[in-house]
């Protein structure tokens, strides 16, 4: 029971830590990828192009210096420069693998590539990128290839579209993803296989319209329409920051108060480690709906204005978009959150063990009058107690700090745009509203909490389960946070 409960808790904890970065980056703009891979005697050849869309274009609105809705050669010679020195540090954001068909991905990998071609081009729809590069590597029978872009720091999202590969007269097997791409120069079927490949190919012989019908599915998911949602409401958002800087009009500034709190209640719906430590905290306690409202409050507004005050720094001195400093800095703050719940969840726990409670009668004097006091009769008037349910206003910014000082990417590219259209005290009014939002979840959260508290107090084994539990989630939740930063 105790194997299976532990089990359980590590999934959840999982779950929350690991699609809570999915979600705030999930509403940056996606990225074409179409490939051409040729195969030579003496080389392997690579084009590879980019298409940026519209959507994306938006989020270099801070490049147009003159706010005439149109990059002049200067500024978009600035977006390339910018660009390439980003791509130049980290690969061109490109990932390719090429090993024997016994050896095992991510044991061999292509670490420099140097471009005979490298082009940004404006076009009507967007912007594409344009790149080619050669490797001595020869395409030979029995190896395999693995291609795919993809940027760790979180400015853009790749989607591969299309793979070619031309030249090669041999056998070969190309299996699709949406974010990489599979060559097999060989045949799997009559090879030993790892259970993982022999899926693989199981997939690729669903019929295309069974396997629509898959994809189709999968793009419905609970964590997919938040996704969408946010994307939806971000470019609402900016659809009304935009009218607000021409017009400044009333009913836009209204709009605008009641989409960023709607962004604040569907960011903190999402997965996020913020609503398992606040669960799990109020569990672990006895606490007010006061209490609640208070820490939910702050957890809101430090979330949303570390974000707003990281923009501030980078827009003004570092410089946001094709630079990585904002991945550095959101790392370090999961890092530094992660330390601080492992810290909370040991506090609390070593006070729940060490606690025992005193049984004997103690005397209090009240002018000429005695009278007896029970230890659960000074917990309940506040007197100095060693029990874990006891008001500890360390742990509870402790708990405020952990869960809301992780700035998040999608909230930070908002007030950038509010930053790149010189309405800066607009951005805070949105910063405060998106807090409102997220605060309100939050709070919610943490009635549930109680409520559960409350109706498992009168089982006392039932309460000792939920509160060593609790704390030992809290734990749990910081060790596995900090390990995946």
């Amino acid at each position: 029971m105790i194997k299976a409960l532990s089990a359980f808790l590590l999934l959840i904890i999982l779950h929350t830590t690991l699609y809570s970065c999915a979600m705030c980056r999930a509403d940056i703009p996606e990225v074409a990828v179409d490939a051409t891979i040729s195969s030579f005697n003496d080389k392997t050849d690579f084009e590879i192009k980019w298409k940026f869309t519209k959507a994306f274009m938006e989020t270099l609105s801070f490049y147009d210096k003159n706010q005439n809705k149109k990059f002049e050669e200067n500024e978009k010679k600035e977006i390339e420069t910018t660009l390439l020195d980003y791509l130049k540090q980290f690969r061109y954001l490109t990932d390719i693998e090429y090993l024997k068909k016994e050896e095992e991905f991510r044991k061999i990998f292509i670490n420099s590539i140097d471009p005979v071609y490298s082009k940004l081009v404006f076009t009507d729809e967007g912007m594409t990128y344009h790149y080619k590069f050669s490797l001595d590597t020869v395409l030979e029978k029995d190896h395999k290839l693995y291609f795919t872009v993809h940027d760790y720091n979180g400015n853009f999202r790749f989607k591969i579209k299309d793979v070619v590969l031309r030249n090669y007269e041999g056998f070969k097997r190309i299996e699709p993803k949406p974010f990489n791409y599979f060559i097999y120069f060989y045949d799997k079927q009559n090879t030993g296989l790892s259970a993982q490949e022999k899926q693989n190919i199981s997939l690729l012989k669903i019929a295309p319209t069974v396997k629509e019908e898959m994809e189709k599915k999968e793009s419905s998911t609970f964590l997919n329409l938040l996704s969408q949602t946010l994307g939806e409401i971000k470019s609402r958002l900016e659809e009304l920051l935009k009218n607000i800087k021409q017009d400044n009009s009333v009913l836009s500034y209204l709009w605008l108060l009641l989409f960023s709190f709607l962004y604040g209640i569907v960011h903190a719906i999402g997965p996020g480690h913020g609503k398992s430590l606040v669960g799990s905290y109020f569990l672990s306690q006895d606490n007010s709906y006061l209490k609640a409202f208070g820490i939910s409050s702050l957890i809101g507004i430090v979330h949303t204005f570390s974000a707003f005050i990281l923009t501030l720094v980078i827009y003004n001195f570092i410089g946001f978009i094709f630079n990585d400093k904002l991945a550095n800095i959101e790392q370090l703050t999961i890092r530094l959150s992660a330390v601080m719940i492992i810290l909370i969840g040991s506090y609390l726990l070593y006070k729940k063990i060490s606690y025992r409670p005193n049984k004997n009668m103690t005397f209090s004097i009240s002018g000429s009058t005695s009278y007896i006091k029970t230890a659960s009769q000074n917990h309940a008037s506040g007197s100095s107690c060693s029990c874990g349910a006891c008001k500890t206003t360390a742990t509870d910014l402790g708990v405020i700090l952990s869960a809301g000082i992780v700035p998040c990417p999608g909230t930070v590219t908002i007030f950038i745009f509010t930053m790149s259209l010189g309405i800066y005290f607009v951005g805070f009014l949105s910063a405060v509203f998106m807090s409102m939002g997220m605060s309100l979840v939050i709070f919610i959260t943490a009635l549930i909490s109680i409520k559960l508290k409350n109706r498992v107090s009168r089982n006392e084994k039932m309460i000792k389960i939920v509160d060593y539990g609790s704390l030992l989630f809290i734990l749990m939740l910081g060790v596995i946070l900090f390990f995946i930063a």
